[in-house]
């Protein structure tokens, strides 16, 4: 992978200066407030935003949120006062960018003559070719539990700073560097116990109740012309419209990857390079070994309201029995298709395509949809004998704003199942993992699974969100493999024939919880919620009940919730 990456900087960087170079870029985070208003905007303009961002690829750039933003302000949709407040969040986040917002931006009376001239950034420098701006990021949330034998409390504690800017309009870069203390839930030491892996997190150090480890993440950015770019970076990516992706989601933790994106016309292509990691315990000193990630997206806007794409991963790895070989020349080819590729290869790699669609009606109304295949073969699809190997997953759902004309209040409602052993290979160094954990859905693979979301927003820095999650799932234990864990070879599979969705060791989850955020600065909020968690198992050791109260407050970091 090294070499490779060297060798793809050295000829982007050519390509690049050689050309005639286009405006820089950076990204806003995935799963922020932003992401919702974006969304919401779109659906109530009743056209997709197709000149600014293709809202299956998450990687939403800042310079085109201000330019929509501005156009939508410049439109005459009926929008309410707490949409103008929401408007101007994103003008006042993304001020290096808007053209309107050179007022609302500033701070009064900034802080000792240097910091927050600008509302939304502790320091930034905006001078001819170059552009800074510096953030602290904290996280400190505590939660009370109850059901829990002689566990009582919980907490989150998360310290760092992140930083944006550009040099000479050519180079766009992005750096967050963050120290996080964790004493886990019930249900995140359950995860750990299994694997002895954090969710969102890889390597950690052991404190007496808690456990530490760094969040990094980064990337340098470069306009390649006026239809491509190209980034480098540690970080993650997400792809789908869902809550849940059974394509690519941000639920494994950091990984060195290299994108690029071409968007020309109706049509939005992403090319995502990407080295994984595999589990080893730090206390043995073992170098983690690696798996690679070839996928590519293509989304096709057919209509004004309208989007359908498709894509296709691999995930390989390539180990002479001595050495790792590294990335496999076949698979960089941005156009090729893949499974082609790993047909002619006679190789054991592992496949998954899929496709996913949107479409946004009436001004209130989203639907989408995924489908998503890792194996089958037709002829036991017809004989219906529950072959293990046909392996599929997908997801429908609908969000709807303005619910019954309530100003802001928003509801989403989805449906996701996976069959079992979904994502498995003939080795866990070959799964759709990262770290030992899912790079798409949070369950792994055999399931159905209902979520029920509703956002309120009364006033304009109050908002409230209540979710229900509904998942049937059949457990694995220490020596059955029934398709759940992902990280199992498929080489175990318990049997060939008449397997379901929920096999096994049949579990039923409910996850409930209303939490209230209130924002009194830009990007600083007050989080308070409540959740009730229980597991219902034909096997007693996964039986749980479990009730917590948190409260925490936060800057320039999204909320964190274990929703699994």
């Amino acid at each position: 992978m090294e070499k490779i990456v060297k060798a793809s900087l050295f000829f982007v960087f050519n390509l690049a200066f050689l050309a005639n170079v286009y405006t820089q870029h950076t990204y806003i985070n995935n799963g922020t407030f932003s992401t919702h208003i974006l969304d919401r905007m779109e659906i109530k303009s009743g056209k997709i935003a197709n000149e600014y961002f293709h809202t299956s690829n998450k990687s939403y750039r800042r310079q085109f949120i201000a330019a929509y933003v501005d156009s939508l302000i410049q439109s005459d949709l009926p929008f309410s006062k707490q949409d103008k407040f929401n408007l101007e969040y994103l003008q006042i986040d993304n001020f290096e960018w808007s053209k309107s917002n050179t007022v609302n931006s500033k701070n009064k009376v900034p802080l000792l003559n240097d910091f927050y001239k600008k509302k939304s950034a502790l320091y930034s420098v905006q001078i001819p070719d170059f552009n800074l701006i510096i953030n602290p990021v904290v996280l400190v949330s505590m939660t009370n539990e109850r059901g829990t034998p002689n566990v009582d409390r919980a907490f989150i504690n998360t310290r760092g700073f992140e930083l944006r800017g550009n040099l000479t309009n050519k180079i766009g870069f992005y750096s967050h560097v963050s120290d996080e203390v964790i004493a886990p839930m019930r249900n995140v030491y359950d995860y750990f116990q299994k694997d002895s892996v954090i969710p969102g997190a890889g390597y950690y150090k052991l404190y007496p109740g808690n456990y530490g480890y760094f969040l990094y993440n980064g990337y340098v950015s470069l306009s390649l012309n006026k239809y491509m770019d190209w980034q480098f970076g540690h970080g993650r990516n997400s792809i789908g419209d869902g809550f849940r992706s059974f394509i690519l989601s941000e639920f494994a933790p950091d990984y060195n990857y290299l994108k690029f994106n071409t968007r020309v016309w109706k049509i939005n292509y992403t090319n995502i390079f990407g080295q994984m990691r595999d589990y080893a315990p730090i206390q043995t000193y073992l170098n983690s070994a690696k798996h690679y990630l070839a996928t590519h997206h293509l989304s096709i806007n057919v209509t004004d309201n309208f989007s359908i794409g498709a894509f296709e991963s691999i995930i390989f790895q390539r180990d002479s029995g001595h050495s790792e070989t590294g990335f496999d020349l076949n698979y960089l080819n941005p156009v090729i298709f893949y499974k082609a590729i790993e047909n002619g290869l006679n190789s054991t790699d592992k496949a998954v395509i899929g496709t996913n669609f949107k479409y946004n009606f009436l001004h209130h109304f989203s639907l989408y949809g995924q489908f998503v295949l890792s194996e089958f073969v037709y002829t036991e699809l017809e004989k219906a004998r529950g072959w293990w190997g046909n392996k599929h997953a997908g997801q429908l759902g609908i969000k709807y704003i303005d619910v019954l004309n309530v100003k802001n209040l928003d509801l989403q409602v989805e449906f996701n199942y996976s069959r079992p052993y979904m994502y498995t290979s003939y080795t866990k160094f070959q799964s759709y993992t990262n770290y030992m954990q899912p790079l798409a859905h949070p369950l792994g693979a055999n399931f159905y699974e209902l979520i029920n979301t509703i956002r309120y927003q009364p006033t304009n820095r109050l908002w409230l969100l209540g979710k229900c999650i509904l998942a049937n799932y059949g457990e694995d234990t220490t020596n059955t493999n029934w398709g759940k864990n992902i990280g199992l070879s498929y080489a175990s599979v318990h049997r060939h024939f008449g397997n379901y969705i929920g096999q096994g060791f049949n579990c039923t989850l409910l996850i409930a919880d209303l939490n209230v955020s209130y924002m009194f600065k830009h990007n600083m909020f007050l989080d308070i919620g409540v959740r009730y968690r229980t597991v219902n198992s034909d096997l007693l050791r996964f039986d749980r009940d479990e009730f917590y109260f948190s409260a925490g407050i936060r800057l320039n970091i999204a909320q964190r919730f274990y929703d699994f």
